[in-house]
């Protein structure tokens, strides 16, 4: 398949501003908006926005987040966090998003050396997503938190 991870630059915008989930996925993630202006990811040196790319198009993103967020998931200091991952409806089903799940752990040998676990954590009603990460190499390790809208599974991939 043909499935890249980049770095985002501001090139990637247009594209990846230009789709929206329908509202039961939106709540379970964040809008390309929120992370740069909001949450201002772009602005902090402990996160890295990660642009999926299919076929030379921008289908999707997600961040990768070294912050304390990660302590919620893991006690962990050499772990990193993926947060707010989206893909683009249109090109959703086609295992694209499994996929770049798989791509992360070379992502991570290759930008971040020193990680050597990604966490995450996921909704129970999104059992799509769960699924997704299972397939992709993640592990339930039987953990469960409680996030702003109910229980999350907790998945870690050791790198």
């Amino acid at each position: 398949m043909n499935v890249e991870l980049k770095e985002y630059t501001p090139l990637f915008f247009e594209a990846l501003n230009s789709y929206r989930l329908d509202k039961k996925q939106s709540d379970f993630t964040a809008s390309l908006e929120y992370c740069l202006y909001e949450r201002k990811d772009l602005e902090n040196p402990e996160k890295t926005l990660v642009v999926i790319v299919f076929e030379e198009l921008p289908v999707g993103f997600f961040v990768f987040d070294q912050g304390n967020d990660k302590y919620k998931l893991t006690d962990n200091p050499k772990s990193i966090l993926i947060r707010s991952l989206s893909i683009n409806p249109k090109y959703q089903g086609k295992g694209i998003g499994k996929y770049a799940m798989q791509l992360t752990t070379q992502f991570i040998k290759d930008q971040i050396p020193q990680i050597n676990e990604i966490v995450l954590s996921v909704n129970f009603k999104n059992k799509n997503a769960y699924y997704t990460y299972l397939k992709s190499g993640y592990i339930d390790d039987n953990k469960v938190i409680i996030g702003i809208k109910g229980e999350q599974y907790v998945l870690t991939k050791k790198i």
